[in-house]
């Protein structure tokens, strides 16, 4: 338990090291950042379908799968759907304010997913260890360019460099205890290992399908593919390594 707890929070520490990248940065292009929030939807649909997917039916059912992806999903779309009413309120016209609205609310969802990611850390673990440790290296190495995606518009933004490299780190933060959470519902139900999985597969697909992608896209098309790619291939190459 203790091992497993200790590299999902080596795997979550991941996102402040990516703002600390950020941070290092004079001038920052929307052109960079657009590659950075392209290559985290790379690695987390690569994640999705090379491993949460097929885990959770192998662990569970189809219909289990199907339950737990669209509690995910559904969660997902409630928040933020409260994240934009709270938004609504803030009066965001400036370009820097804009800036800071866009980091928040990819940190909030950061946050959201990074909790059933701590919970795939533990399921997968519990499958098996080789599984569990896996998907920590592989959420490792996406929480980087998330961690760069956050602090990216946070500094654009105006945000000092200590307060955008605490918020990382608490948003790190979250996937250890969502590993915590995971043994404990482990040791209730076998059945929440497979749920587990499907719900971090649904929570994750909506963030990269309706907030990371179309933000990326609008920014910069050809940035945005050229990133997903890249993600897509590094997460690609490690699971040919890993079989």
């Amino acid at each position: 338990m203790w091992d497993i707890l200790g590299i999902s929070f080596l795997a979550g520490m991941s996102t402040p090291i990516g703002g600390w990248l950020v941070l290092q940065f004079r001038h920052l292009s929307m052109r960079v950042m657009t590659v950075l929030l392209g290559m985290a939807s790379g690695i987390m649909v690569t994640v999705v379908i090379t491993e949460l997917i097929p885990t959770s039916i192998r662990s569970g059912s189809h219909s289990l799968f199907l339950l737990g992806f669209a509690a995910g999903w559904l969660m997902m779309w409630g928040l933020k759907i409260v994240v934009a009413m709270v938004m609504q309120k803030e009066q965001l016209a400036e370009e820097a304010k804009v800036y800071l609205k866009m980091g928040w609310f990819i940190a909030i969802a950061m946050a959201i997913h990074d909790l059933p990611e701590g919970l795939a850390i533990g399921a997968g673990n519990a499958v098996e260890q080789q599984v569990g440790l896996f998907i920590a290296l592989a959420i490792a190495l996406h929480n980087i360019p998330e961690g760069m995606s956050i602090a990216a518009p946070m500094r654009l933004g105006g945000m000092s460099k200590p307060r955008v490299f605490w918020v990382t780190f608490l948003i790190g933060f979250v996937t250890p205890l969502g590993t915590m959470l995971a043994a404990w519902l482990f040791s209730i139900a076998h059945s929440f290992i497979a749920l587990s999985l499907a719900f971090a597969s649904g929570a994750m697909a909506f963030v990269v399908a309706r907030d990371i992608i179309p933000e990326s896209w609008q920014l910069d098309k050809s940035a945005t593919v050229v990133g997903v790619t890249l993600g897509s291939a590094l997460m690609m190459a490690m699971a040919l390594l890993h079989f």
